[in-house]
């Protein structure tokens, strides 16, 4: 990120960020195009006053205006539908949506800066090259370009108005300009346009956004480094989301995933079921932070379940776009923190160590760290077993690496685990899949259900791998190892919960408060009738568990007064129910956003026999009107 970004820009990155981990609902903000602006004839014979309707047409339609506003710069389209010239009146409409709590985008599709050459061919290799030197013809004229993109810039940024600025889209396609380009020369233009742009002209409300066209090259080749860009994305115009491929490749880069355009794919439009983007995000991309649908023929008003795209229980729109809100609950619950020495961790392929230190941690006061020659390839840390995670289903760990040493194109690491029985050479190896890490912590997570034999984990441990290039001395450390297993998703009806106090129910609904899969156990209320307890009564054995975890929320209809406030909490014993022991965790105000409950079990006694497990939630004083409450990922952390 830009080292001087405006204090708005740096908010919006941050909640951007962590949008995806909320518990229970608003985890993906909704975008829309509003238009190319100016008043010249534009690529659909349309002026933008005349395209910024279909924003209107989305409200009147779906009951919702999206969380991002965008426009394009590109105007005066020829007859030969290419842009000829920059504008950026539509400021005052994105200024406007700003100001209504909305966030903003803008997109250029940029003239051809060279004269006589086409604008949906690529540029030569030697011409292109041109365009990040100012001493030559194309150059300059790229500089006026660049000028003029600036003004309408500094128009938003005098306005305090954070910018979600994508240029150069759907670089690995071949028709613009600047597609289809030789990598380094692709990544060279844009940390010149970047540099130019940030330093030269001051503008530090930019959050500059790398999107590549979806099913065409690797979306990775044109990648142009951590330092250059803060959100990465796809443009995706397909008949079935599902079938999307490159989101894993983007999400591995540690920045916020967005799919920066979406829409029917090629002459479908009018006729698209939207729904199918509900369940790709829900199945298919929950690190999704923002979409942004297209307008006219691509628009959800103008297609098929249009309104349930933007009123799913995932979509954030605008009204509901608070920057000053904690987005999500991480509960600090710890199966190895380094606190006290390096507690039977080791490693291979390092320049020394490990050790236990102080002088970085993801929480407390101590992480595991080792030092490692940046130029020797792959270095691990690791603990070897035997272990037992046959109850767990997710395993972490935070990691991150040093200030110093030549990171090159930055180092990438992966969480792993090895099972089997028998002989090393036998064992099986499952991984979280390469994310790109760096001096803030990132946490590395394996999905546990897809490990086999997880009653013999012979290791797990951390591989951290150099860029092509990197050389010099570093350091690498980890923080927070957790384990945990999912005691109830009510993927599969209530699972034995019951509840007391309710209107009505407790059922298991899809589609409404799911934190973490599509179902969550739900009960209508009525607050006058006081709290509400939701609660699975039967035998349990919580023996080597230290935190219990669950996500709860409430709707978003009904009087909500100052809030619901809800405490998670185990009974348990021997005997008959008058002898149970209650420990319940600290009050927790929670809303439709969804908040996340945790109770310590250190203090909890004889947690081989747990009795009762359960919800309880207490309207404020003076609610009234018929509401529900959600639970979902009730979670044993080790």
């Amino acid at each position: 990120m830009d080292p001087s970004a405006s204090p708005q820009a740096q908010t919006v990155l941050d909640w951007l960020t962590h949008l995806p981990d909320r518990g229970l609902r608003n985890k993906v903000a909704s975008g829309f195009f509003a238009g190319y602006s100016g008043s010249a004839a534009v690529e659909s014979g349309k002026d933008f006053a005349t395209q910024y309707r279909d924003v209107a047409e989305l409200a009147d339609r779906t009951g919702q205006f999206p969380a991002v506003l965008a426009c394009d710069y590109a105007s005066a389209w020829n007859a030969d539908h290419a842009p000829t010239a920059i504008n950026s009146d539509c400021d005052a409409e994105l200024i406007e949506h700003a100001g209504r709590g909305g966030l903003v985008s803008v997109s250029v599709h940029l003239p051809n800066p060279v004269a006589g050459a086409a604008w949906r061919t690529p540029l030569p290799q030697s011409t292109f090259r041109q365009l990040s030197d100012p001493a030559t013809a194309p150059g300059q004229a790229w500089r006026a370009e660049l000028d003029d993109v600036a003004a309408g810039l500094r128009r938003l940024s005098d306005a305090g108005v954070p910018v979600l600025f994508r240029p150069f889209h759907e670089m690995n396609g071949d028709w613009f300009w600047w597609g289809n380009q030789d990598p380094a020369d692709f990544s060279s233009l844009w940390q010149r346009t970047y540099d130019y742009l940030t330093t030269a002209k001051g503008l530090h409300n930019l959050l500059w956004t790398y999107a590549p066209n979806c099913g065409t090259a690797d979306p990775t080749a044109y990648w142009v480094g951590r330092a250059y860009a803060d959100v990465v994305g796809l443009d995706c115009y397909t008949a079935d989301p599902s079938t999307i491929t490159g989101y894993e490749k983007l999400v591995e880069l540690g920045k916020p995933f967005a799919f920066t355009e979406i829409g029917p794919g090629s002459g479908a439009g009018g006729t698209f079921d939207y729904e199918r983007w509900v369940k790709a995000l829900h199945e298919r991309f929950p690190h999704t932070s923002y979409f942004l649908a297209w307008n006219s023929e691509w628009s959800p008003a103008r297609n098929v379940n249009g309104a349930k795209l933007m009123n799913d229980p995932w979509t954030v729109n605008r009204g509901r776009v608070d920057l000053t809100a904690t987005p999500a609950d991480n509960p600090p619950v710890v199966y190895q923190d380094f606190e006290s020495g390096t507690q039977g961790w080791s490693g291979w392929r390092l320049a020394a160590g490990p050790w236990q230190v102080t002088e970085w941690s993801a929480r407390g006061s101590g992480s595991l760290k080792a030092d490692v020659d940046l130029a020797a390839g792959p270095a691990y840390l690791n603990k070897v077993g035997p272990l037992d995670l046959s109850g767990d289903t997710v395993l972490s760990v935070d990691a991150r690496t040093a200030e110093w040493g030549n990171q090159a194109g930055g180092t990438r690491a992966k969480l792993y685990v090895r099972t089997g029985t028998g002989d090393a050479g036998s064992w099986t190896w499952t991984d979280s899949g390469a994310v790109a890490v760096d001096t803030k912590a990132t946490r590395l997570t394996v999905d546990l259900t897809k490990v086999p034999d997880r009653a013999h984990v012979r290791e797990i441990g951390v591989e951290f791998a150099p860029a092509a290039g990197a050389n010099g001395r570093s350091a690498v450390y980890l923080d927070d190892v957790r384990r945990g297993g999912l005691l109830a998703g009510f993927e599969n009806g209530t699972e034995g919960w019951t509840g007391q106090g309710m209107a009505a129910g407790p059922w298991a609904v899809a589609d409404e408060g799911s934190a973490e899969r599509r179902t969550a156990l739900k009960a209508d209320v009525e607050p006058e009738r006081g709290p509400v307890q939701l609660r699975r009564t039967a035998p349990a054995d919580l023996t080597g568990a230290t935190v219990l975890t669950v996500a709860a929320g409430t709707a978003p209809w009904g009087n909500q007064g100052s809030g619901t406030t809800a405490r998670l909490y185990v009974r348990t014993g021997t005997g008959d129910s008058a002898g149970w022991t209650r420990t319940e965790s600290a009050p927790v105000t929670v809303g439709p956003d969804g908040r996340v409950l945790r109770l310590d079990l250190t203090t909890v006694p004889d947690l081989a026999h747990v009795r009762e497990i359960g919800v309880v939630l207490t309207p404020a004083p003076g609610t009234t009107g018929r509401t529900a409450v959600y639970l979902d990922a009730l979670t044993r952390w080790s």
